[in-house]
């Protein structure tokens, strides 16, 4: 679970805001009140500019109008959910003082240390702040933030004291979510090709040999069209369906999908707890971390201020 600041992440994915304290606002200024706390307009539109101008340097200039829901577009989006989460963050920040989890400047200084190594020198980070609109000061407030917040993520799983009892209960009630199956496959473009290659395994042809030959999936193919250990949900519905119903040693029927004709052979099936209790016990960690998370939001005094 823990974020090393990867540049991607940053882009994509993790939702910066800037530093939690109290600040009295005059009236207008606050886009919220998060537990008598404000966040500042202020705040708030640096942090929608920032992610703006990531958006446009990574797809273009087009991109925010671009509809991500029927009329809903990128922009809209943004705005409404980048307070949502400054909010949310802010929720997080806030419990994670309370149980005296801080970041000093010289941690501070160590995470801006390794967040400038991915740049390759000082002018390529110059750079990349001026090109996405961002302030230093910005960037460090931020990376303050979210360590604080994974300091009370890490303290908050190791405080937790799960039973055996209780693990054992919630993976016979999901029990679908932790069954593997390791498969390998040969995908061609014809159901005709399908077909000639059902027919030579059929006859005794190794299914290995055959994929190597010929199966389009060429990442696959190398290795004998072996695609390794996959759970439910990570495979199209018709692939998923046909590979979780054989047995072990079985050959599939031909196998239509948006990809191709698939031929589908099961190497082996993972299930059981004992097998799959790490599994469990980290699944089900992050189960009560959401339910520790929504307690905390319920019990919060949210004020939103910002008209969007």
């Amino acid at each position: 679970m823990k974020n090393k600041k990867m540049i991607v992440l940053l882009l994509v994915m993790v939702l910066i805001i800037a530093t939690a304290g109290c600040v009295k606002e005059k009236p207008g200024t606050e886009a919220a009140i998060v537990n008598g706390e404000v966040i500042t307009v202020q705040e708030y539109e640096e942090t929608l500019e920032v992610y703006k101008s990531m958006y446009k340097n990574q797809y273009g200039d087009e991109v925010l109008e671009t509809e991500i829901q029927p009329g809903v577009t990128l922009l809209q989006y943004l705005q409404e959910n980048i307070l949502e989460n400054m909010i949310f963050e802010r929720i997080i920040y806030q419990e994670a003082l309370k149980n005296n989890l801080t970041v000093d400047d010289a941690e501070l200084d160590e995470l801006m240390t390794e967040y400038k190594t991915f740049f390759g020198d000082e002018q390529a980070y110059a750079d990349f702040l001026t090109s996405n609109n961002m302030k230093e000061e910005f960037l460090k407030n931020s990376l303050r933030t979210d360590e604080v917040i994974q300091k009370y993520v890490d303290f908050y799983m190791e405080s937790l004291v799960i039973s055996e009892e209780e693990l054992i209960k919630y993976y016979e009630e999901n029990i679908d979510k932790f069954v593997s199956v390791k498969a390998r496959h040969i995908l061609v473009n014809s159901m005709e090709e399908a077909e000639d290659i059902l027919e030579q395994i059929n006859n005794g042809a190794d299914f290995s040999e055959l994929a190597k030959t010929f199966s389009q999936d060429t990442t696959s193919a190398v290795n004998g069209g072996d695609l390794g250990f996959f759970y439910k949900g990570q495979m199209v519905p018709t692939f998923e369906e046909a590979a979780f119903g054989l047995e072990i040693g079985e050959v599939s029927e031909i196998v239509p999908s948006d990809f191709g004709f698939h031929i589908i052979k099961l190497d082996d099936r993972s299930e059981g707890f004992d097998d799959k209790r790490e599994l469990v016990l980290s699944e089900y960690k992050n189960i009560k971390y959401g339910e520790r998370m929504d307690e905390l939001e319920n019990q919060s005094e949210i004020e939103r201020k910002l008209k969007l």
